[in-house]
């Protein structure tokens, strides 16, 4: 899969990203890569058009829980801080970051992005909203700290995800995204 290079908007919320969870202030480094060095099974879970959490639900054979770590509100958009572990296991799958752009979703979804109760794509698909996700880029790094924490990985484990836009079927964008895999399999 080609993708387009990352956008300084998708840089610039990586790198805020990894600055909020570094604990240290120095962010781990991030390295992009093309999808076709990605190890096959985080090939699959991050280089698709469609959303993180169905993938991730699919892979694990669970449904996703959300727990909200931070968020912020602005006029037009809401940006969440997440992870992403398995319902019934409760192992991590996912930290990200989404920024959600407010004026493209309808009422009901905004009401429930609100409730930080439901991962986005779940949101999207019991409300009715069609969307395919347009992966900016691919990348690795080495988890510091405060990944490795958040993820239960070691610091120094190595570390692969994807910067990625969600476009309603009008093209509309409804959210961009950073999405850090865990590593870890269902058991």
């Amino acid at each position: 899969m080609n993708c387009p290079a990352a956008t300084p908007a998708e840089l610039d919320l990586l790198t805020g990203f990894l600055r909020l969870h570094s604990e240290d202030g120095a962010p781990p480094t991030p390295y992009w890569i093309s999808a076709d060095t990605l190890p096959e099974t985080v090939r699959r879970l991050l280089a698709h058009d469609h959303g993180m959490t169905a993938t991730l639900e699919a892979f694990w054979g669970e449904r996703m829980r959300l727990t909200v770590l931070h968020t912020a509100e602005e006029a037009t958009s809401l940006r969440r801080h997440v992870l992403l572990s398995g319902a019934d296991s409760g192992t991590p799958a996912e930290l990200g970051l989404i920024e959600m752009y407010l004026e493209a979703l309808p009422l009901a979804a905004l009401f429930a992005v609100r409730q930080r109760r439901i991962p986005f794509g779940a949101i999207l698909s019991a409300c009715g909203v069609s969307f395919r996700s347009q992966p900016a880029g691919f990348l690795t790094l080495v988890a510091d700290d405060g990944i490795a924490r958040l993820l239960r990985l070691r610091p120094g484990d190595i570390v692969h995800g994807r910067a990625t836009t969600l476009y309603d079927m009008e093209d509309r964008m409804l959210a961009t995204a950073v999405e850090l895999l865990s590593g870890h399999h269902p058991r």
